[in-house]
């Protein structure tokens, strides 16, 4: 029995809910819901919310993009950000819990983000984009736009608002990006975390930590890293008050873990140096004395603990029916008790879903999202295999079939490098699993070395080795699947986005096993690319230093050196207004192939960055790739006309 295969823009168009809260009393769960793809120039996105366990309702509605739900801490009102009374400008707004209108506070609009309440309920605080000036808009309108790169900044600012008057005051923390913050348990103190790079690189640039009273004092410096920080929150240390944050390191991004900070002295602790996987977020956990949440990533699955930062204990404080299967992408919130939880979950064939976690009992499934799908999904198995003196793991779906003959087969390479794939469901224009096995292809998703969730040591493997050791993990998973039977080796395909577009390349480029790619927003010349990549510090991190001093490392780990090796044909792909790797990327691999009469097609698509946005382009993306491998792995058999058309 074979499946049907899943039309492409029944995945790009499915309904998904995303980074859900829950209130201080664990009574009410708030979270986005939005589509994949945009219809227009932006998504429309609503809030919905549970009580009581009950099955969640829209609670906001329109056309509006109302994002970031937030409970007072009193659990009367929501708090929110929303364009509803101008589409260009973001505001925030309070809706009662118990019926009313919502209503826009103070006088405060532009590019918000990161909207919390202080603890006592009086204050709201915000990141806002600072705005162009008016010099600038007035020579705009004239077309007078030259752009200085670097001369105009514009830094995040940390505004806080009355939520009684709306009265808003900003806090000075001079000419540096602000990116996160966190309120003190008693409203007194803020810390906030600074870079101070904007622009290209500011993700990577040195960070540091700051201390500001609430009523204004000045700022006080407390601590400089050599990476910005991450998810900072307040709680008892050793000592007393101290702060909890994530950090990474910056060579080759070593895993995440999570730092005490000393409040006084600056000082900062690992206190999980030896733990074999990454800390992926905080939350705090006011109501126990030294303990704070943290979001854990293992293998390809994901844990949440109640950890005490004095004596390092971790307590799940999810079920293992959420632990060891399926995972959860984003930080889960959890009530200051730590005895309720709201998490965004999904298993490698169940859609995700928000459910509510109580004492650690079985969760409660408050939406169903993903019911058009129920049925019609495969599971995915862990698997293993050898490579070089490593145990590399993946996770192996395969199709519907009547009989045990060899598939063929696509490796699917995830992005990062510093990233994994998990045990969820693989159902959108990015992640391609679900959409491939339902057109009758086995597809193997890798952790090659690098990966997180396996702690430092297996992330560092790529220092002063890119493309070498992960590229040969990934031959090495495919090889072992044709040793099993399971794949043909006459039909093995491989594709992948951004670090994954470029270990296809460079792979292509290194073996002939490979009868069909798809190179997404890929990197082909490591040496140009650090000279349009936003991030070109990340990529440095893997090497001795800046290609202008060695060439030769650079030059070594690019496709376009190796590119008179390759007869793969190819297929890329690559939004226009991608600014993490530049379309010209793919168009130095694909003028290569040109020349060189390889089979290749090139699309470009307008408007797109690095992750594409709009819904026509996610339909024909992921249309063409299936069709692709259709193409090259199964020529006998006609792609169905309806799947091939990027409008279905």
């Amino acid at each position: 029995m074979t499946q049907n295969p899943l039309k492409a823009k029944k995945i790009v168009d499915r309904t998904v809910p995303r980074t859900p809260v829950i209130s201080r009393d664990g009574s009410l769960v708030a979270f986005e819901v939005a589509p994949w793809g945009y219809k227009g120039e932006s998504a429309s996105k609503a809030i919905w919310l549970s009580r009581n366990r009950e099955p969640a309702r829209a609670f906001t509605s329109g056309a509006a993009v109302d994002s970031e739900p937030a409970f007072s801490p009193d659990g009367t009102k929501l708090a929110f950000l929303s364009n509803r009374n101008d589409e260009k400008k973001t505001q925030i707004f309070l809706l009662p819990l118990d019926g009313g209108e919502a209503t826009a506070l103070g006088k405060i609009d532009g590019e918000l983000e990161a909207l919390k309440w202080s603890p006592d309920g009086a204050e709201l605080a915000v990141l806002r984009r600072q705005p162009e000036t008016k010099k600038r808009k007035k020579k705009n309108k004239k077309r007078d736009d030259a752009i200085v790169v670097d001369g105009e900044p514009r830094y995040n600012r940390l505004f806080m608002l009355d939520v009684e008057t709306g009265k808003k005051r900003e806090v000075d923390s001079g000419d540096r990006e602000l990116w996160d913050y966190a309120w003190s348990p008693d409203s007194s103190q803020i810390a906030y975390l600074t870079s101070e790079e904007t622009g290209f690189d500011a993700p990577m640039a040195r960070g540091d930590i700051w201390l500001v009273d609430r009523e204004g004092a000045e700022p006080r410096h407390l601590v400089e890293f050599d990476q910005t920080p991450m998810f900072p929150v307040f709680v008892t240390g050793p000592n007393g008050l101290a702060l909890a944050i994530r950090k990474n390191g910056f060579r080759a991004h070593p895993a995440e873990s999570i730092y005490l900070v000393d409040l006084e002295s600056g000082a900062c602790v690992d206190l999980l140096p030896e733990f074999p996987g990454n800390v992926e977020g905080i939350r705090p956990l006011d109501e126990i004395e030294g303990a704070v949440a943290i979001h854990t990533a293992e293998g390809v699955h994901t844990g949440l603990y109640r950890f005490d930062v004095r004596t390092g204990e971790r307590t799940s404080i999810l079920p293992d029916e959420l632990t060891s299967n399926g995972a959860f992408p984003y930080t889960p919130s959890v009530t200051p008790n730590g005895e309720s939880v709201a998490v965004l979950w999904s298993d490698s064939d169940v859609p995700e879903e928000i459910y509510l976690v109580e004492d650690a009992e079985a969760p409660v499934k408050l939406t169903e999202f993903g019911k058009d799908f129920a049925g019609k999904l495969l599971p995915s198995e862990t698997i293993s295999w050898q490579s070089d003196d490593l145990e590399i793991f993946g996770l192996l779906t395969l199709p519907e079939r009547d009989d045990d003959a060899p598939l063929p087969l696509v490796v699917q390479i995830h992005g990062g490098p510093s990233w994994q794939w998990q045990d969820n469901c693989f159902l959108d224009w990015h992640d391609w699993t679900q959409y491939l096995v339902s057109r009758g292809f086995a597809v193997l998703t890798p952790n090659p070395r690098g990966s997180t969730g396996r702690g430092s040591e297996f992330q560092r493997r790529l220092i002063d080795d890119v493309g070498g050791g992960e590229m040969r993990d990934v031959i090495a998973g495919a090889q072992a699947l044709v040793d099993r039977g399971i794949a043909d080796p006459e039909r093995l395909g491989v594709g992948g986005w951004s670090w994954g577009g470029y270990l296809t390349a460079y792979t292509i480029t290194r073996t002939q096993m490979f009868k069909a790619a798809v190179m997404g927003a890929g990197l082909s010349n490591m040496i140009s690319d650090h000279g349009t990549d936003d991030i070109p510090s990340a990529n440095l991190s893997y090497y001795p230093g800046q290609p202008y001093h060695h060439l030769d490392e650079y030059w070594e780990s690019s496709a376009i050196k190796h590119i008179t090796n390759c007869v793969t044909p190819t297929l890329i792909v690559h939004g226009e207004a991608d600014d993490r790797v530049h379309v010209t990327q793919g168009a130095e691999m694909y003028r290569a192939l040109k020349v060189l009469d390889v089979p290749v097609e090139f699309v470009r698509y307008p408007r797109e960055p690095h992750g594409f946005k709009e819904r026509n382009h996610q339909i024909d993306l992921l249309t063409r790739i299936g069709d692709w491998f259709e193409k090259w792995l199964k020529p006998e058999s006609a792609a169905d006309e309806d799947n091939s058309s990027p409008g279905s």
